[in-house]
């Protein structure tokens, strides 16, 4: 009798602590913010951006020169505690003190047709000799080819780290970037690479007009 009144209340026990359990995962609040998905004006591909991050399609030239943007048609996030950065008018931003930033974007800075992938990419590197490459190969996104290069950068918006994808999809040039300072680069790196993940061309492949 001993030994099955232990037996039932180490069930009764165990009861009590898998049903305080899963009415503790209700009442939390998820780790991770919603997402929504988001499509955008005159660019053929949806995001799904989480609440955390606040964004444009048509950032201020500064924040358009911290990501090298200036003759892109893009879309800029930052972490909404930073929105203030899209609409600063003038001055530098420095990618510091918890700050961040994400674009997605087609490069219609880059003329070649009928290229392979590798000459973007060549063309990316080239373009800018103040990076610092860390790693570098190939990927998927969006149903598409594309390059993935980890990078350290060092130029006038001081020491940072980045990360972008590089593609062509249907002829055309595209780079999904993340640029953060060196002490923040993991804290906003997974919702970044969620956001990849998410990264889709419409099937019908047409802009989204205003």
């Amino acid at each position: 009798m001993v030994k099955s009144f232990r037996f039932a209340n180490s069930n009764m026990s165990l009861t009590v602590l898998l049903s305080a359990t899963i009415l503790l995962m209700f009442l939390l609040p998820p780790l991770q913010g919603a997402y929504a998905v988001e499509n955008f004006k005159g660019l053929p591909f949806s995001v799904e951006i989480p609440e955390t991050w606040a964004f444009t399609e048509t950032p201020e030239p500064p924040i358009e020169n911290v990501l090298g943007v200036s003759s892109y048609t893009s879309v800029v996030l930052v972490p909404v505690q930073f929105a203030e950065l899209l609409i600063q008018e003038n001055g530098d931003i420095e990618m510091g003190n918890g700050s961040a930033a994400i674009v997605f974007a087609k490069a219609s800075d880059y003329s070649v047709k009928n290229a392979p992938l590798d000459l973007y990419v060549k063309y990316r590197m080239n373009e800018d000799d103040s990076i610092n490459v860390i790693s570098h190969h190939d990927t998927i996104v969006g149903k598409e080819k594309a390059v993935k290069i980890e990078a350290n950068k060092n130029d006038t918006s001081g020491n940072v780290r980045l990360l972008e994808y590089l593609l062509l999809h249907k002829n055309e040039p595209y780079v999904l970037k993340f640029i953060s300072g060196p002490n923040d680069f993991e804290r906003y790196l997974p919702e970044f690479e969620l956001m990849v993940k998410s990264f889709t061309f419409r099937e019908n492949n047409t802009d989204i007009k205003s």
